[in-house]
């Protein structure tokens, strides 16, 4: 396979069925030209690939996610430095949702802020490298939790927005983390922890309606369990940096949230989307 990389797109949670997404762009001379992609799928699983040897071969270059132009570099994952500075998708309010400010009248794309942010989203607990919190507005749910990896995870509120959603996450995450530690979760299984106990712990130290007076509290029982294709865990703690003069060639030993786990170590495809890729299987 050769294209852009993207993102795994997955399937199910016991386990997860991956395939890769590379995107395809029509021929320009005009390295300014914005330009729409075709996506395509790889018609096997990558799960099917485990203990065998692939190849990830980079040329550096990348095309922008958002427009599709040519970029020197990538910013927040797959952007030109325009597309950064410019989308809503890409404010700083993406990431500290309890500081949108779209009621401000201050939105970069008023009506993208409408579609995206002025939706339902939930608050969760999951379980990576550790008790973590996060917010969401995927559905369902289980697929923003695999693509962190999380091995356990359970919803606790929904509300009407990102804001909302935002300001819930900060309250917790005074007493758990709002990140993950890539070397622990591409490491080792996650080590268990009872979150419906947590989650009732966290709800006794803090009063939802002193920060919002509309929102569900979710009252599942049992946590969801999230099963990844992962044979062994890599032999060193090594996050594979992309070169064009040296190939990651490696073992494929596992698959989590968006890692490929190999015996000598990982990458985050997440990392590099928008990268062109050569990608060849045994």
């Amino acid at each position: 396979m050769k294209g852009f990389l993207r993102m795994m797109k997955h399937s199910g949670i016991s386990p997860v069925e991956y395939r890769f997404e590379l995107a395809i762009y029509p021929p320009s001379k005009k390295k300014s030209e914005k330009l729409s992609p075709t996506l395509i799928h790889s018609d096997y699983s990558i799960n099917s690939l485990l203990g065998k040897k692939i190849k990830l071969k980079f040329n550096e270059e990348i095309r922008c996610v958002d427009c599709g132009k040519i970029t020197k570099k990538s910013f927040n994952s797959g952007s030109c430095y325009t597309c950064f500075s410019t989308l809503a998708s890409n404010d700083f309010c993406i990431l500290k949702p309890e500081n949108c400010h779209h009621h401000l009248g201050t939105c970069r794309e008023p009506e993208w802020g409408k579609l995206n942010c002025f939706k339902k989203h939930t608050v969760y607990l999951a379980n990576t490298s550790g008790v973590k919190v996060g917010i969401t507005k995927e559905n369902p749910v289980t697929k923003r939790w695999v693509d962190q990896g999380a091995m356990y995870a359970i919803p606790v509120l929904e509300v009407e927005s990102r804001r909302e959603a935002g300001l819930v996450e900060i309250e917790f995450a005074n007493f758990v983390t709002d990140k993950t530690s890539w070397q622990k979760n591409t490491s080792s299984d996650s080590e268990k922890i009872d979150l419906i106990e947590k989650k009732d712990e966290l709800l006794r130290k803090i009063n939802i309606r002193n920060i919002l007076s509309n929102f569900k509290l979710n009252d599942a029982k049992e946590e969801i369990n999230i099963t990844y294709p992962i044979k062994s865990y890599p032999k060193k703690k090594l996050s594979y940096k992309v070169s064009k003069e040296k190939p990651i060639e490696d073992i494929l030993v596992g698959i989590k949230g968006q890692y490929l786990l190999f015996e000598s170590g990982v990458i985050n495809l997440r990392a590099y989307e928008g990268y062109y890729v050569e990608i060849e299987l045994p």
